[in-house]
């Protein structure tokens, strides 16, 4: 099994580096007269072929013998000592094909600059070392960059988790202390109402547990039986204005946003008959919902503002791959826009 996945730069990598180094180094000996041109690019093809594949041998033996981006000092000092041995090698190599290859037939034969050769043969080492040195540091690179992601996302799965489990018992408290107080006062008819839209709510909850987008449509019906309980609850207190265009009503976005977005503005604001909290649910033209209230903001020591209901939020979008939630705050209005996803 090939571990560098390499094919292409095995095939293409020594012709490219032979046409570069005939310009460079050979040109006048490629047109010289003495020699037959066939055998000479044969030659030159072959040893670079040659040098391309031990050199890819060490290459991959230091890669396993010091695998990783913190060792790559010791990695590169092991190829540059055993490098100058091997290229030696193959110098002499190249030296012996050229007497007996390429300068056969010739009157006389000179061993040539021995040096220049092998300064040439180091040339293709550092060549060839390079390459699959920026290969191995990329991948690595990537590899690490996928790894902190993905550690990244599972942390926000586990946070939004976390936040999730919090909702529901908070939510249920409240409410049957709603509930006994209707049940107290003989409100009958609409202590069974607040039974009925209570299971829906929950009934909900249960559904949109595991499912990462939900309808629109499906959302506002659960926000209008959520909503039914607060009013149970404030009665006058609280005010609702919804206005979706239903073109995008078959849009979807994470569950629960729009449950979170009204108990963040119940929880952290006044809500009474002399003070009405008045809560906007619109689209606005565009693929986007916009929930604003007004602020009448509560003591600080009455509520903590931990901004768990945004966080959620946010996070959720973050882990589908959008990060325009909108979040502004005026003297007047708390404001929140988030998108609504294309079916």
């Amino acid at each position: 099994m090939n571990s560098l996945n390499d094919r292409t730069l095995r095939i293409l990598g020594p012709l490219v580096l032979w046409a570069v180094a005939t310009v460079f180094f050979n040109i006048s000996t490629l047109i010289s007269s003495e020699i037959s041109q066939w055998r000479f690019i044969t030659y030159g093809i072959f040893t670079l072929y040659l040098s391309w594949f031990v050199i890819r041998w060490l290459v991959l033996l230091a890669q396993r013998r010091y695998a990783g981006l913190e060792r790559t000092n010791q990695r590169l000092i092991w190829l540059g000592v055993v490098g100058i041995p091997v290229t030696a090698l193959l110098v002499g190599a190249r030296l012996l094909l050229t007497r007996y290859y390429v300068f056969a037939d010739a009157a006389t034969w000179e061993p040539g600059d021995i040096p220049f050769m092998y300064g040439v043969g180091l040339f293709y080492f550092t060549i060839i070392v390079s390459i699959y040195e920026a290969r191995y540091f990329f991948r690595h690179w990537l590899q690490t960059k996928r790894q902190a992601e993905e550690l990244q996302r599972t942390q926000l799965e586990i946070q939004l988790s976390l936040l999730r489990t919090q909702v529901q018992p908070h939510f249920l408290f409240n409410s049957l202390n709603t509930l006994q107080a209707l049940v107290k006062t003989n409100e009958n008819s609409k202590a069974v109402q607040f039974i009925g839209d209570l299971a829906q709510v929950y009934r909900y909850l249960l559904q949109s547990n595991e499912q990462p987008l939900i309808l629109l449509e499906d959302e506002l019906a659960f926000t209008h039986a959520y909503l039914n309980l607060l009013k149970t609850r404030f009665d006058e207190g609280l005010r609702v204005d919804v206005g979706i265009d239903p073109a995008y009503r078959a849009y979807r976005l994470p569950p629960l946003t729009l449950q979170l977005l009204v108990e963040n503005a119940v929880k952290h604001n006044i809500v009474s008959a002399s003070r009405p909290l008045t809560i906007s649910i619109r689209s606005h033209g565009n693929p986007t919902l916009v929930v604003r209230n007004n602020l009448q903001r509560k003591a600080r020591a009455d509520v903590a503002s931990d901004k768990k209901g945004l966080l959620t939020i946010t996070q959720k979008y973050r882990l589908l791959g959008h990060d325009t939630v909108l979040i502004e705050e005026t003297p007047d209005f708390f404001t929140v826009e988030v998108p609504l996803i294309a079916p």
